[in-house]
């Protein structure tokens, strides 16, 4: 007489047979679908940097100034141009560094330029949350910082983004070169693009925070490498 083997049990060879044809279908798999995944964090990505530029163009329409800039006061302490302003998805950076000694930014990708072009070290970063979303810009910190106006002619009438995401799909934060947005550089020859950006794949920034609009480049600007840009103005 005959006797089966125990319930639930799997022999050796039968596990390892199991285990071959696993890993035969991954290896079949995983060089067409891995593609997909990426494109879709590059589709992510886009997505992103233009509801960001969308946002930012929103609250320039209403309010009739760039945020960052106070109250177009060139003595104040946080400015469009003079200082090198940046606006972040990180929602630490207030008005400090976004990258060096303590960076208000912890996710901040690398600056191919070695800083001579975004300067990271020095930059003086503010959440696009406070600015955006929440109006408490720089946290409404102790330099005096008050939310924008509720009421009038050119009020703040936010939030300008809905959702936001805090970092791209690679794990470092998007930025909005803000600084180039300076009331002082409006119809200037040295127009430079103001932009809502990834630094791709690789972290690596390397499209030149301050590019300048041209003729041959009005309406669109050449983000290098594998950068994602949106164009605010």
């Amino acid at each position: 007489m005959r006797t089966s083997r125990s319930q639930g049990g799997f022999t050796l060879i039968e596990m390892i047979v199991v285990l071959a044809v696993i890993g035969t279908l991954v290896a079949l798999i995983a060089p067409r679908v891995f593609p997909y995944i990426e494109e879709a964090k590059l589709i992510k990505a886009q997505a992103d940097v233009n509801m960001i530029a969308a946002g930012v163009t929103k609250f320039y329409k209403d309010t009739g100034r760039w945020p960052f800039e106070k109250d177009g006061d060139s003595s104040a302490t946080y400015t469009g141009g003079t200082d090198a302003a940046i606006l972040t998805t990180n929602l630490d950076c207030e008005g400090t560094a976004i990258a060096g000694g303590t960076p208000c930014d912890p996710y901040a990708p690398t600056d191919a330029s070695t800083g001579s072009s975004w300067n990271l070290a020095n930059a003086l970063g503010d959440s696009l949350h406070n600015q955006l979303v929440y109006n408490t810009p720089f946290g409404n910190d102790a330099a005096g910082e008050d939310p924008y106006t509720m009421s009038g002619k050119k009020a703040w009438n936010g939030p300008y983004l809905s959702t936001i995401a805090t970092m791209d799909p690679w794990g470092h934060s998007y930025f909005v070169n803000i600084a180039s947005a300076a009331p002082a550089l409006e119809g200037a020859a040295t127009q430079e693009w103001v932009m809502a950006i990834s630094a791709g794949p690789d972290g690596e920034l390397d499209t030149a925070n301050g590019e300048v609009w041209t003729n041959a480049t009005i309406g669109e600007v050449m983000p290098e490498d594998d950068d994602i840009v949106a164009v605010i103005k």
